[in-house]
């Protein structure tokens, strides 16, 4: 027996109201307890709000302990969309011309000032994004977090690359390697931007298919 939109809806604002804060990590929740729902009905033709009550008085407790499963599940969905934007063509595309853009650019210790904030900045970038997309909704998503703090804990190891003990012998030596770490950066940016999107327009056909 399939839920309505109606109930599902209803599985979703409970869920919501029960903290469950992270969109992604609902959609789980919402698609695991549904499933479970459909095969209580169909088993002893309770009606939904019957089996629902029953069900949430054995498992909310469980559903809320198991909040970091769905979590990791969220994650992993994001490091595939990820993986998939990075192994684009257009990421290489993005990485060699932005790479020539660099080696085209006139040689400066001041570049090396800009290329140890350029992380920062791109980390900077994506949070405003981020935001302007999903938080001015008061919309949050767990795995887009998380591999966000990745993205920070990865531009942050790119600093070591750019301190200013060895910033000087570093640049002379290793230009590179030293821009293609910049490039790699701004790749990973542009990919997190394609998977901030397509998730929006996932998460918003979930809503048109079984919320609205």
């Amino acid at each position: 027996m399939k839920l309505t939109r109606e109930e599902i809806a209803f599985i979703d604002t409970y869920l919501k109201n029960s903290e469950i804060e992270y969109v992604d990590v609902r959609m789980e929740m919402v698609d695991h307890v549904a499933s479970e729902l459909e095969i209580k009905m169909s088993e002893d033709g309770s009606s939904f709000y019957e089996a629902f009550k029953s069900y949430m008085v054995r498992h909310k407790k469980e559903l809320q302990k198991s909040n970091s499963k769905f979590k990791w599940t969220t994650d992993k969905r994001v490091f595939k969309i990820l993986g998939v934007q990075l192994y684009k063509v257009s990421s290489l595309v993005v990485f060699s011309s932005f790479f020539m853009l660099l080696k085209l650019l006139p040689v400066s210790l001041h570049m090396t000032k800009a290329f140890r904030l350029m992380p920062l900045i791109i980390v900077f970038g994506l949070l405003i994004i981020y935001f302007v997309i999903y938080q001015r909704k008061k919309q949050r998503f767990s795995g887009l977090e998380r591999i966000g703090t990745y993205l920070v804990i990865f531009s942050q190891l790119l600093q070591l690359f750019f301190n200013p003990s060895y910033q000087k012998k570093f640049f002379v030596d290793y230009m590179n390697l030293n821009m293609a770490f910049v490039a790699i950066m701004l790749v990973l940016a542009f990919a997190y931007v394609r998977t901030i999107l397509k998730l929006k327009n996932e998460y918003e056909a979930y809503t048109n298919v079984h919320l609205v």
